[in-house]
């Protein structure tokens, strides 16, 4: 086989295959979302509760959520599952793009009107050490919906 043919059988066999991904590739991308549900796990937040109540500190957890969705008004529901407290609640904090903080303790939602095609929120969870977490198969998390109407 000389080299001119098989510079030319890799170039057929390269744009075949960059067509046919491409080809796919354009299926496999839907629409962008106009809901989205997501639970984010606090990993070990047993343990670190216990440890809080010895050192007389609060757990926090922070996360960001970044979700490709329809531009327009959207209303963001937040609550954290799986947590008891006593004396004091936990509080939840979500900090949107346009830098709003929309801070509550318990299940909260507030609207948003966005121009992008992403919703992207700030999570900050902050869990007094007279909490304790309820036993349970899925454990404790954040809960955030989001909805556009």
């Amino acid at each position: 086989m000389n080299w001119k043919r098989t510079f030319a059988i890799v170039f057929s066999f390269s744009l075949v295959v960059s067509i046919l991904s491409s080809f796919f590739g354009v299926f496999y991308w839907s629409a962008l979302g106009s809901s989205y549900y997501g639970k984010i796990p606090l990993q070990s937040a047993d343990k670190l509760l216990k440890f809080a109540k010895v050192v007389n500190k609060s757990v926090v957890y922070s996360f960001d959520i970044f979700w490709a969705m329809e531009p327009g008004k959207t209303r963001v529901q937040a609550y954290v599952e799986g947590i008891k407290c006593k004396n004091s609640n936990y509080t939840l904090e979500v900090i949107v793009m346009d830098g709003r903080i929309f801070k509550n303790s318990g299940k909260f939602s507030f609207l948003i009107k966005r121009k992008d095609t992403f919703l992207y929120l700030h999570v900050k969870v902050t869990i007094p050490n007279t909490c304790v977490v309820n036993q349970s198969l899925r454990g404790p998390g954040v809960i955030i919906y989001a909805k556009n109407e």
